[in-house]
């Protein structure tokens, strides 16, 4: 990945990728650290009843934001949803401004922050495939995953530094940038799209034809298992934040250098070093990637997540949970990127932003399973978690191997240079 690569995507991809980072340092400086803000102002009770109406609520946002990027355009989408996002910002900034402090205020904004972003992702993301092609789509995927996670990075340590003490400056900053952001859209971005179908969906009203919309991509068996598969293998990842950290945590008291490590330490170790790969080594791993064959690259990839998050199921040194944890980052350098670029090949031209909403409904379903993991820990040994890891794993990449024999991914076995 070199600034040359990134000057020979089309102006879309490049304007998507300035303004995702934009957005996803703004939102990793505040979710993450709303959880806590509502706690203090409602307690517990409150704030996880607001969180999980949230969550629900933007996920059939997302639904609809994919459905009309196809009925109306990828472009109409996204603006409407960064309008919505700048306000949310200033009003509330406002809300938490030397003039004002409103919690239920910062609430309803909060709300529409959420819905209004989940409303974007679909349409940016079919903006993408439109104007990519199949053999640059796996470089142009691993810059967005590089630059998601950098971006990941600058927004925790953000949100560390200034939510608590600098709130009013946090939000109003961000909604400053959010202008930006909406001016870069609307000057720039080129919708190559054009629905051919809205006069047929006006008939059958907005309900009838998301579901008949949805109710075709539903019936797409391989991308279906696609999506399956990627939530079965995801879901190990989100054992990091449930079971693996609450093992770690139990089992972990040792020293290094007369500095004690435990659990939490020990976890915090493991992230920075996932975080430090993903940021100082995309560059390598995807060059050597692009020697391999897709599939190949793939599988390698996918054995190595595998391997890596099976050993932090179990083991206690603290070489082999860093040497884990380097395997798996890897791991997920290598398949991240060509599995987004199967995803993007499967999407149908008049239904990519539909697509693009349910292949996102993974992210959701892994994180669901990684709070059931962490209960049903409670019941099993860490060698029958380990086991119960790999046999998910195994179902996840058979489902892959089966998914990509798919007629439609006719892109070349030699991935784009």
């Amino acid at each position: 990945m070199t600034f040359s690569e990134f000057k020979q995507f089309h102006v879309n991809i490049k304007i998507r990728m300035i303004a995702s980072f934009v957005t996803d340092v703004a939102e990793m400086s505040i979710f993450p650290f709303m959880a806590i803000y509502f706690s203090n102002k409602l307690g517990v009770t409150w704030a996880g009843g607001i969180l999980t109406f949230i969550t629900i609520v933007s996920i059939i946002f997302s639904m609809y934001g994919g459905f009309w990027a196809d009925q109306f355009g990828r472009k109409k989408v996204m603006v409407a949803g960064y309008i919505f996002q700048t306000a949310s910002f200033f009003i509330i900034a406002f809300a938490n401004s030397p003039w004002l402090e409103s919690v239920w205020l910062t609430f309803i904004m909060f709300f529409l922050l959420s819905i209004s972003s989940r409303f974007i992702d679909p349409a940016s993301e079919a903006l993408l495939i439109d104007v990519s092609s199949e053999e640059e789509q796996p470089t142009m995927y691993q810059f967005i995953y590089w630059s998601t996670n950098v971006a990941f990075a600058i927004g925790i340590v953000l949100g560390g530094l200034f939510f608590n003490t600098h709130t009013f400056e946090l939000f109003l900053g961000f909604a400053i940038l959010s202008i930006f952001t909406l001016t870069l859209t609307l000057g720039w971005i080129q919708d190559h799209y054009v629905p051919n179908n809205i006069r047929d969906e006006k008939k059958k009203g907005v309900l009838s034809g998301l579901l008949s919309n949805y109710t075709n991509v539903l019936k797409d068996s391989r991308f279906m298992v696609l999506c399956l598969a990627t939530l079965l293998v995801l879901s190990l990842e989100f054992q990091l934040y449930g079971f693996i950290a609450v093992r770690l945590n139990e089992e972990i008291h040792t020293s290094l250098l007369g500095f004690t490590i435990d659990g939490a330490r020990m976890l915090s170790i493991l992230i920075i070093i996932n975080t430090t790969i993903v940021i100082f080594a995309s560059s390598i791993i995807g060059k050597t990637a692009r020697k391999l064959n897709l599939k190949t690259a793939l599988f390698m990839g996918l054995l190595m997540y595998v391997v890596g998050y099976s050993f932090l199921a179990w083991n206690n040194i603290m070489v082999v949970l860093v040497l884990a944890m380097a395997i798996a980052t890897v791991g997920e350098l290598l398949f991240q990127p060509i599995r987004s670029t199967y995803v993007a090949q499967l999407a149908t031209k008049e239904a990519r932003g539909s697509y693009k909403a349910v292949s996102g409904l993974s992210m959701d379903a892994g994180q669901v399973l990684g709070s059931i993991g962490l209960m049903v820990s409670a019941l099993l040994s860490n060698g029958m978690m380990t086991g119960l890891f790999l046999l998910i794993s195994a179902f996840g990449m058979l489902g892959f191997y089966w998914s990509i024999q798919d007629t439609r991914l006719k892109a070349s076995e030699e991935v784009a240079s």
